[in-house]
């Protein structure tokens, strides 16, 4: 009896620690990860080990198996078991779009799995934001514009009329439309009127979801419209691409030869590839530098000056800054870069020194001089060169003019005046092949600079630019073509700083390789003389007539000749016979060579002998 009471106590025991390690196994498995705040600690310290304060990180969940999780650009996974994923943004002072990681960490072992991409959550509002340093200085950025001096004058009581600006803010969406894209715009419009009397009504201003009064910043505020705190909304339209191809489609038809065009870009931008690269707009529209390019080459002749914060900016360059120009660009990156914030994160790094150099202070108010050759103009290659030396952050600046060094005489303000249009060729209309032909023009320039010019023969060929030569100075060209033709030429002129003119209107030259005749000077007397023209090939045999109608004529109404050879750009003079007659007549003289015929008819008069040409 006792023995069977030892064996079944033993079988109790048994029982209760099998029960007990079942219960243990099972309560660690499930507390492995408990929360979101463990899930990204434990990524923290096992997998990225980074400083948690350096960093953005979110975390979703818990999940269940088989949830879709996907950024605003791809999608990252389905989730394989119950647990969180963790998003955690290393460049948390980058623009978007650049290198993000997801995480899935298991919640009853701790396993994870790591998904690489470049965009962060497209909802976002589900994750729980970690606090680290970074996150709370992020978030506690306010909106704030930068001092006025009241010593400039404001547009509103001096406007110019022949300066634009366009200046863009897509932000993407309401969680990542950071407050300093705001601050970017703010800065720059109140440099605008305030420094360089652009009217408000010539700023277009299209900012995230423009005058929607919902909450569109990352900090959950509403944009103010109010960009110089006037009291007058500034932000006229969201940042979307229908409301982009408007305002440049209708500024194509407003803005004039002459006039001054700034575009002014913020927020994010993305890469395609290589080159190929993108403005975000509003709701994750997007703009393509291709597209960009489309709607500003169909401005006149004006001046246009570009300048790109988003990261891969300078992937738009190559497509912006092309001929004719004039046009200057910068952007705040290369092709292959992102863009950064400043450490305080209240502006971007590059706009913010841009601005400045432009303003002649910074937007805390601290002096700035960009003016380098201290002519008392800030250029645009000035402007530059201030902000890519004070740039700090990991982006390399770009810089571009067409034509080059244009930028170096072109600013925010009074910038250098082009030539005026040359006048329209003057030279030979027909001629032959291989034959040289002499055109001439003259044109002004408004600031009397030194002018040159470029001739386009229609043959596809252009000289150099030649010169210089005084305003009003008459110049010469010359042009053999080597192929029969139709050619349109005509000429454009840029002054001693680069800016160049209109094209002339053009002229038609006809390039044959047979004789082309013409009835030049008829003059009267005893006799008719008639010159006859050959800028043609060489005339062999050239038949001629002249010919007296109306009138009385007694003698020599008609006299018919065929002259030998003309040679090529010659001429021969033809004379009729003696006249006796009286009265008024038509005097027609004819030459003719095969299918080429020429013909001229003037009015005379018959005194007997004598021959008056009218």
């Amino acid at each position: 009896m006792i023995e069977k009471n030892r064996y079944y106590s033993k079988i109790i025991g048994l029982a209760i620690v099998l029960i007990l390690t079942a219960w243990s196994n099972t309560s660690i498995a499930k507390t492995y990860i408990s929360n979101p705040e463990e899930a990204a600690i434990f990524v923290v310290d096992n997998v990225i080990s980074v400083d948690m304060d350096e960093v953005l990180i979110y975390v979703w969940g818990p999940l269940s198996g088989g949830t879709d999780v996907s950024g605003l650009k791809e999608f990252i996974m389905q989730t394989p078991d119950e647990g969180y994923i963790v998003y955690v943004d290393l460049y948390p002072t980058a623009n978007l779009f650049h290198p993000v990681q997801y995480f899935f960490v298991y919640e009853s072992t701790g396993e994870y799995i790591t998904k690489n991409a470049i965009s962060p959550p497209i909802n976002l509002d589900e994750y729980k934001m970690i606090d680290t340093e970074i996150g709370e200085l992020l978030f506690s950025v306010e909106n704030r514009r930068a001092p006025i001096n009241e010593f400039k004058t404001n547009s509103h009581i001096n406007p110019s009329q022949d300066k634009w600006a366009v200046l863009m803010n897509g932000g993407v969406n309401s969680n990542n439309n950071h407050v300093r894209y705001w601050n970017d715009l703010s800065n720059i419009y109140i440099t605008l009127t305030y420094e360089y009397d652009y009217a408000d009504e010539n700023i277009i201003v299209l900012c995230s979801d423009g005058l929607d009064p919902a909450p569109d910043q990352s900090n959950g505020l509403n944009s103010d419209p109010d960009l110089d705190g006037d009291g007058d909304d500034d932000i006229m339209y969201s940042c979307v691409l229908s409301n982009v191809d408007m305002v440049f489609n209708e500024l194509t038809d407003i803005i004039n030869e002459g006039d001054k065009l700034l575009i002014f870009t913020t927020d994010h931008g993305s890469s395609n590839g290589g080159w190929d690269v993108l403005l975000n707009l509003w709701n994750s529209e997007e703009l393509t530098d291709a597209h960009f390019a489309s709607l500003i080459s169909n401005f006149p002749n004006c001046e246009i000056i570009c300048t790109f914060e988003q990261c891969y900016s300078g992937g738009f360059l190559d497509d912006v800054v092309v001929p004719p120009g004039p046009i200057v660009a910068s952007s705040a990156c290369m092709h292959n870069q992102f863009s950064y914030a400043m450490g305080n994160l209240e502006y971007d790094e590059y706009v913010f020194h841009w601005t400045a150099a432009l303003k002649g202070e910074d937007a805390y108010g601290n002096p700035v001089d960009a003016d380098y050759n201290q002519d008392g103009i800030i250029t645009m290659d000035e402007a530059f060169i201030y902000a890519e030396a004070n740039d700090v952050q990991s982006e390399d600046p770009q810089y571009g003019d067409y034509p080059e060094d244009i930028g170096s005489s072109i600013s925010l303000g009074i910038s250098n005046v082009g030539p005026d249009a040359p006048e329209k060729p003057e030279g030979p209309r027909d001629g032959v092949v291989n034959n040289e032909y002499t055109y001439s023009t003259t044109t002004h320039d408004p600031e009397e600079d030194e002018i040159y010019y470029m001739w386009d023969w229609g043959d596809e060929t252009y000289t150099d630019w030649l010169g210089p030569y005084a305003p009003g100075e008459e110049v010469f060209a010359t042009k053999m073509w080597d192929e029969i033709g139709q050619y349109t030429i005509k000429v454009k002129a840029k002054d001693e700083p680069g800016m160049e003119s209109n094209w002339s209107n053009p002229l038609v030259v006809n390039i044959v390789d047979k004789p082309v005749l013409e009835i030049g000077n008829i003059t009267g007397g005893f006799k008719i003389n008639a010159v006859v023209i050959n800028s043609g090939a060489e005339a062999v045999g050239v038949d001629t007539k002249i010919n007296i109608d109306d009138g009385l004529v007694i003698l020599g109404r008609e006299k018919i000749n065929k002259i030998p050879y003309i040679n090529s750009n010659s001429q021969k003079t033809i004379t009729s016979n003696s006249i006796l007659g009286f009265g008024n007549v038509k005097i027609t003289v004819e030459a003719s060579i095969e299918d080429v015929y020429a013909s001229k008819t003037v009015d005379g008069f018959i005194i007997l002998f004598y021959v008056v040409v009218t």
